[in-house]
């Protein structure tokens, strides 16, 4: 069979692969076995018949779905539990304790250092509720603002953090 891509298609799949890549390495640990899992995907989707690749809403969804289901698929398997054994003998319980531990550090440190890029109302906003606890009245009453707009401003903060922090972990900067 001869495969035949168009450049649209190949970008596209170009700016897929990594992301398909941090979710078949989150559900199945080995790099290894997320290499050969983001491949196949790809494969897969490269073999697949255009005119069915078109009628997709979005290519991203449906490869995401792909990649989970290759995962769970090679989770079930055989192969794949012999290798999370492995695991499990490489790494012993107070090394996988230290690893998720310095995972916490760093996602505290970029969360800290996106708090700190935020206007100073904002800064001050989310250092009050969430460090300080202070309720929103009394936000309200130490910057001049309504309650209601301080959970509005601290709900807009938050779905801003959300969003750059997931991004920073989709891509790995900041």
């Amino acid at each position: 069979m001869q495969l035949i891509a168009e450049k649209p298609f190949l970008d596209q799949l170009l700016s897929l692969r990594d992301k398909i890549f941090r979710i078949t390495k989150r559900m199945l640990i080995s790099k290894e076995e997320a290499e050969d899992a983001t491949q196949e995907v790809i494969v897969k989707l490269w073999q697949m018949d255009p005119e069915k690749r078109e009628s997709f809403k979005s290519m991203e969804a449906y490869s995401i779905t792909m990649a989970k289901n290759y995962c769970i698929d090679r989770l079930k398997s055989k192969q794949a539990q012999n290798l999370s054994l492995n695991e499990e003998i490489y790494f012993s319980k107070e090394q996988r304790s230290l690893l998720r531990e310095i995972e916490g550090v760093n996602e505290m440190e970029w969360v800290s250092q996106l708090i700190n890029g935020l206007p100073e109302r904002d800064r001050m906003i989310v250092q009050l509720r969430e460090v300080e606890q202070y309720d929103y009245e009394e936000i309200g009453e130490i910057l001049d603002l309504p309650p209601a707009t301080v959970r509005v401003y601290l709900s807009r903060i938050r779905k801003k953090l959300k969003k750059e922090f997931t991004a920073i972990q989709n891509y790995g900067t900041i």
